[in-house]
């Protein structure tokens, strides 16, 4: 069994999460819109699990693209909830 354990809000995260946007923004190039620094460790003095949560904003054409983008920057992709929204 793995145990994460809650900790004490840690300014690092907000390190982190540049270190992981300045991967990835270059290698989704013009398909992503944003990358967002999202739930409980990016929100100031909150504690939290130290996982960076990361939301990457891309038009509904472009999951296809940002998903082969992602995998070939090493990422799994394990299915993704935008892609079972209809209009």
């Amino acid at each position: 069994m793995i145990v994460t354990l809650v900790e004490r809000y840690n300014p690092v995260w907000v390190d982190w999460f540049g270190e992981i946007t300045s991967f990835l923004a270059p290698r989704l190039g013009d398909v992503a819109i944003r990358i967002e620094h999202v739930a409980s460790t990016s929100v100031p003095g909150m504690a939290a699990k130290p996982i960076i949560d990361i939301d990457m904003v891309v038009g509904p054409s472009q999951v296809p693209e940002a998903i082969r983008r992602l995998e070939s920057a090493g990422y799994i992709h394990q299915g993704a909830s935008a892609s079972r929204l209809k209009p």
